[in-house]
């Protein structure tokens, strides 16, 4: 048996030793785990609060900008109000009612900010209070009744929630309000637009011409200019409305994603990643690739869009052309009238001049 269990050539397996080995390169190894989990952690944490910090820059600096189109805003109204009031009646009730909407969001202020900041302040005080009392159990039990503090939270938190409740049925209204007046508008507005496009101008139906001929030429030229932007922009309009029926979001979703979009503007370094890490926290119920989708549709619809804004440009820069084109040509025209009129006039005299030497 030189082969064999008794041969010297192997020793006795020492399991304990393994065993011992094992666990402490078991326990390396938990230890290596746990240091890259809590690297990957501390990685998270430094990522969402460079992006907050990011976010926070951007919510500023729109709150900055809003704030500043809100003052212009109320300072021009002002003036306007101060310039007309004492023209018109109705500015001086514009003026009373906006006294009236003053007050009443300083009462609305009143009874029901300031008691949610003065409950805060009350409690901010009474914890404050309760820390120093911890370790005296009978102190703490004469000097707070928290049932009483419960009771009272509870009451604003009541309040407060029929307040809100008050306004959203209240904002709702407005809403109804505002979408039956934007009807009206974008009736009054299509009106406006159709006589943008089809409706001779003044300046080229005033015009003086000898020849009327000439002039329902032009006129006609101008009207089958017209024509074709505005077919054109009938065209655009109603892809819009296609892309924006396709839309399957919900009014507010589209008005959120709307919202959060323009905030970024367009040279912000990494914009998109910043506004799509916002949506995903605004409209958690969205997934990224139903954000991805939407946001390659709405790109589609601001195309197009954008199409629809150049081809008014453009149309206004036709017809300043063709109302120029027009009085040169029927300048012209008048010149060349008032040539022939003198030249017949001289060969008349002429003619009248040699029948009176023949005679």
């Amino acid at each position: 048996m030189r082969n064999g269990l008794c041969s010297q050539k192997y020793k006795p397996v020492d399991y304990k030793h393994l065993y011992e080995i094992a666990a402490v390169e078991k326990m390396a190894s938990a230890k290596i785990q746990l240091k890259i989990k809590k690297t990957e952690q501390v990685s998270k944490v430094n990522k969402e609060q460079m992006l907050l910090k990011q976010h926070r820059q951007v919510w500023w600096q729109e709150h900055k900008r809003l704030s500043e189109s809100r003052q212009k805003a109320e300072a021009e109204i002002k003036t306007f109000l101060d310039e007309e009031s004492h023209k018109h009646n109705f500015f001086l009730d514009m003026r009373d009612l906006e006294h009236k909407l003053s007050k009443e969001r300083d009462t609305y202020q009143t009874n029901t900010v300031v008691p949610v900041r003065q409950l805060k302040e009350n409690l901010k005080f009474r914890l404050s209070e309760m820390h120093c009392y911890l370790s005296e159990e009978s102190c703490l039990k004469s000097k707070f009744n928290l049932v009483e503090m419960l009771q009272q939270i509870k009451f604003v938190k009541k309040q407060q929630k029929a307040i809100l409740e008050f306004l959203i049925l209240e904002s709702l209204a407005l809403e109804k309000e505002l979408e039956d007046y934007k009807t009206k508008a974008l009736a009054h507005s299509f009106e406006e637009k159709n006589g943008f496009f089809l409706e001779v101008p003044s300046a080229l139906l005033s015009l003086e011409c000898p020849y009327p001929d000439l002039k329902t030429l032009v006129i006609n030229e101008y009207r089958k200019l017209a024509s074709g932007y505005w077919s054109k922009l009938q065209e655009i309009d109603q892809q819009l409305k296609v892309l924006y029926r396709n839309f399957e979001w919900k009014q507010e979703d589209q008005w959120v994603f709307q919202t959060v979009i323009n905030q970024y503007r367009s040279d912000l370094q990494r914009r998109r990643t910043l506004y799509l890490d916002v949506l995903q926290r605004y409209l958690p119920h969205k997934s990224r690739h139903d954000l991805v989708v939407h946001e390659k549709a709405w790109d589609h619809y601001h195309f197009i869009k954008n199409q629809r804004r150049v081809l008014i440009l453009n149309w206004a820069q036709a017809k300043k052309a063709f109302l120029l084109k027009a009085v040169t040509t029927i300048a012209e025209a008048s010149a060349a009238h008032e040539t022939e009129v003198v030249l017949a006039n001289t060969k008349q005299k002429q003619q009248e001049i040699c029948a009176d030497l023949k005679a």
